[in-house]
C-alpha cells in the first residue's frame, strides 16, 4: 500500500491506497504528491511506475554518498539534490538527500537525512489556497527554496568556525594546528561536493532554460541565485583555509628555525668549558700552569668569560 496526498482547488487530502487506485487519484485531481523516507526500493518503484516516472534508473535507496544531479527525460524530471546540516559542537558538515521525480502532474519525493522541508511545504498546501494555486511547480520550487535556505544557515556556520580558527593561528600561539585546518577542510569539500554539482542547474535555472515546464516557476531565478551564493562563500571558505594552512606550516617552519638556533646556541656555549675542561683534565706532568696555585681558578674563570661572551653574542643575533 502507498501513503500519498491529493491536492486539489479545495484542499489536500491525505489517502492510502495500492498502484492503482494512485494512479487513478494522480487523473482525476490537480496533482498527486507521493512523500516517502528512505522507502523500500519495491515500493518506490511501485509508485513511479503508477504515475509513469519510472524512466529514470533508480539508485537503490540505501546508498549514502549519492551525487547531486538533474535529470529530465522527455516531459519528466529527475532532481536529486543534498540535504546539508551543520554541527556546531563536533564542527561536522553532515548530509541527506531529497529526490524529486515529477512530469508536472505527480510528483514523488524520496528523502534521507535530518532536514526534512516536507512538513512545512505540506501545512503551506492545507493552509494556503495562493500556494495551491501555484500547482506542483510551486510545490517542488518551495521543497528546492527550503533545502537552499539551510544550505545558508550552514555555510554561515561553517564560516564562523573558519574565521575563528584563522584568529587561533594568527593569535602568537604556538600550538599546532594542521590537525584541526585538515578537519575543517575535509567538512568543507563534503559541503562543496553537496552543491557544486548543481550549478549548472542553478545557472540555467537563472537564464530562465529551466527546460520543462515545472522548474520554470517565477521563483526558482532567485533560488537559483542564492544557491549560486551558496557555492561562492563555500569556495571562499575553502580558499581561505588552504591559506591558513599555507601560512601556518610557515610558521611551524619558523619555530623550528627558532628551536635549531636556540639548541645550537646553547650547545655552542656548553661546548667551550666542556673543550677547556677536557684539555686541563688530560694530567700531562708538562702542561702550562698545571701547578699554579691560581691554575684552577683561572680555568674556571676562563669558562665563565668564554660562556658570557658566547651568550651576548648569540642573543645579539637573535639566537636566543
Amino acid at each position: 500500500m502507498i501513503d500519498y496526498t491529493v491536492i486539489g482547488p479545495g484542499g489536500a487530502e491525505d489517502r492510502r491506497g495500492d498502484a492503482a487506485e494512485l494512479r487513478a487519484a494522480a487523473a482525476e485531481s490537480a496533482f498527486v504528491w507521493v512523500e516517502l523516507d528512505a522507502p523500500e526500493p519495491a515500493l518506490l518503484g511501485e509508485a513511479l511506475e503508477a504515475l509513469g516516472l519510472d524512466r529514470f534508473a533508480t539508485a537503490p535507496v540505501s546508498i549514502v554518498h549519492r551525487r547531486p544531479k538533474v535529470e529530465t527525460v522527455d516531459d519528466a524530471v529527475l532532481v536529486l539534490v543534498k540535504t546539508v546540516w551543520y554541527i556546531e559542537a563536533t564542527q561536522q558538515v553532515e548530509t541527506g538527500d531529497l529526490a524529486f521525480y515529477t512530469d508536472g502532474r505527480a510528483l514523488v519525493t524520496v528523502r534521507r537525512g535530518v532536514v526534512d522541508p516536507v512538513p512545512a511545504v505540506r501545512r503551506r498546501l492545507a493552509a494556503e489556497p495562493e500556494f495551491r494555486a501555484e500547482g506542483l511547480p510551486g510545490v517542488v520550487h518551495a521543497l528546492f527554496d527550503a533545502i537552499v535556505e539551510q544550505y545558508d544557515g550552514a555555510v554561515e556556520d561553517l564560516a564562523d568556525d573558519v574565521s575563528e580558527l584563522e584568529r587561533a593561528i594568527f593569535s602568537g600561539e604556538r600550538v599546532d594546528r594542521n590537525q584541526e585546518i585538515y578537519f575543517l577542510i575535509r567538512e568543507t569539500l563534503e559541503f562543496q561536493n553537496a552543491v557544486r554539482p548543481l550549478v549548472p542547474f542553478a545557472r540555467s535555472l537563472k537564464q530562465r532554460h529551466g527546460g520543462t515546464d515545472v522548474l520554470r516557476h517565477p521563483g526558482f531565478g532567485a533560488v537559483a541565485g542564492h544557491l549560486l551564493r551558496v557555492d561562492a562563500a563555500i569556495e571562499t571558505c575553502m580558499s581561505l583555509l588552504t591559506t591558513v594552512l599555507t601560512a601556518h606550516q610557515g610558521q611551524i617552519g619558523t619555530w623550528q628555525n627558532e628551536d635549531t638556533k636556540k639548541i645550537s646556541a646553547w650547545a655552542a656555549i656548553a661546548i667551550a668549558p666542556t673543550i677547556i675542561a677536557g684539555v686541563y683534565g688530560m694530567n700531562f706532568d708538562h702542561m702550562p700552569e698545571l701547578h699554579w696555585t691560581v691554575g684552577y681558578p683561572l680555568a674556571l674563570v676562563l669558562m665563565a668569560l668564554v660562556c658570557v661572551f658566547l651568550y651576548r653574542g648569540f642573543r645579539r643575533n637573535g639566537w636566543l
